[in-house]
């Protein structure tokens, strides 16, 4: 086996150089990354280090192992020593040319020293795909001594211990430095800005893995290619948004759930004004939220300001009442007390006013500000009620990288973002371009 250390500026370089002196057969031994040069360790240039092995001599014929004898009963000289990272074996002739000069002479080995041997390599775990059966095991030709067969099989568990090893190691280069990853220096800031947006590492690595098989290496350096090929790979994971349409016929019903304090209530204030004022459209609140005093006493204050009425309902058949009393409208927006996704009496109340409400559409209101991990398990929770997403709080997060994270493992659509506390101005239609916007921390700039 033949070991060599590789060097290079990146991982695909020093990769592409062991491709080219060692072939695609080469296995991974280990990876690192260090500095080299510099003064005191400072300012030293980012460098890859790997060590790569490659059998030499693939073991494909009987007599690498088991040498056969010649017409005189003495065997051929042995092939070159086999070799690992650390040095070589002797030679199996030298081992038995020892085991001669101690007095195994005899030209021939006694058949229970082979078969011995036999026994061992046929019980030993996966040793077959090494070694050939010996022919000369049924003691009927010359064969090994005892002294021998013991060496060849302690050589024979050895390959097999290098050969499991290998593999491991081999599986190193799929995960170089954990989620993080290794980059080429131009790309090394694209790869930071995602991972302070708050978007989890395995999906920064991908990421970064579309934009050196999408943009030329000799144009990483350019700012305005890297970014626009960024862009439209976040683009693609937020293309699933949807808007609410009034009805024609008969009125939209539309209910907002979710956990506590994500701003439902200031959310569908929001949505009620800018269809009743900007788009003139009849629309009428009801609120189930009697859990909280201020949230009543908000969303009538919202109603008197913008000329919409507003019903406060206590049971799921008041809820059904209340629309019934608003069917000349075109929107009914219905405001549901935030429910804890781990309380399961506060879930199956909310589901008893769903089912008299029978919403058309059911938004599910998350924070942005919510870290990645509760965002999922609040989404799972919420799942089997939820027809749309509506993300609020844009603005009291660095992290808007949280929403991709989500938006990559659903397939819901997502109908607004919010990001202030301002009735109506605050609140935007989400588009997957307002989306990627927010995510990459560029909500102050306008396309």
């Amino acid at each position: 086996m033949r070991v060599k250390r590789f060097v290079g500026d990146t991982v695909a370089e020093t990769m592409g150089k062991v491709k080219k002196e060692l072939g695609s057969d080469a296995v991974i031994l280990q990876t690192r990354q260090f500095k080299e040069g510099g003064f005191l360790g400072l300012f030293g240039r980012p460098r890859v280090e790997v060590m790569a092995a490659i059998e030499e001599e693939p073991v494909r014929k009987k007599e690498d192992i088991f040498l056969k004898p010649n017409t005189q009963g003495s065997f051929p000289n042995s092939r070159e020593s086999f070799s690992n990272s650390q040095g070589s074996y002797t030679t199996l002739q030298d081992s038995l040319n020892k085991d001669s000069e101690t007095g195994t002479k005899s030209s021939t080995a006694s058949a229970g020293g082979i078969n011995s041997l036999a026994n061992r390599r046929n019980s030993s775990e996966g040793s077959k795909n090494f070694y050939p059966r010996n022919p000369y095991a049924d003691g009927t030709s010359n064969g090994v001594s005892n002294g021998a067969s013991s060496k060849v099989h302690s050589l024979e568990a050895e390959f097999q211990e290098m050969r499991k090893l290998l593999e491991n190691m081999n599986r190193q280069i799929e995960g170089l430095d954990g989620d993080q990853g290794v980059y080429p220096e131009p790309l090394q800031k694209w790869a930071s800005l995602l991972r302070e947006r708050g978007i989890e590492g395995k999906l920064v690595k991908r990421l970064m893995r579309n934009i050196q098989q999408n943009v030329r290496e000799e144009d990483w350096a350019i700012d305005q290619r890297v970014r626009a090929c960024l862009k439209e790979n976040i683009r693609q994971i937020c293309a699933n948004t949807a808007a609410i349409q009034p009805g024609v016929r008969k009125p939209r019903i539309v209910a907002l759930i979710g956990p506590t304090g994500v701003g439902k209530t200031t959310t569908i204030g929001k949505l009620a004004a800018g269809f009743s004022i900007v788009d003139k459209r009849k629309v009428a609140l009801i609120t189930a939220d009697t859990y909280r005093v201020a949230a009543v006493e908000q969303l009538k204050t919202f109603g008197e300001i913008i000329g919409v009425p507003v019903d406060v309902v206590m049971t799921p058949s008041g809820l059904k009442e209340a629309i019934q009393q608003h069917w000349d409208k075109e929107l009914i927006f219905i405001d549901t007390a935030g429910r804890s996704p781990h309380h399961d009496l506060h879930m199956s109340e909310l589901r008893a006013f769903l089912e008299k409400a029978e919403p058309e559409l059911t938004m599910l209101v998350m924070s942005a500000a919510t870290q990645s991990s509760d965002l999922a398990k609040i989404y799972e929770r919420f799942e089997p009620l939820t027809t749309h997403l509506i993300f609020t709080k844009l603005d009291e997060t660095v992290s808007g990288g949280t929403i991709l994270n989500l938006l990559d493992k659903v397939n819901l659509p997502v109908a607004y973002i919010t990001n202030g506390q301002n009735v109506p101005d605050d609140i935007e239609v989400a588009t997957p371009e307002r989306l990627t916007r927010y995510i990459l921390g560029e909500e102050d700039r306008r396309e």
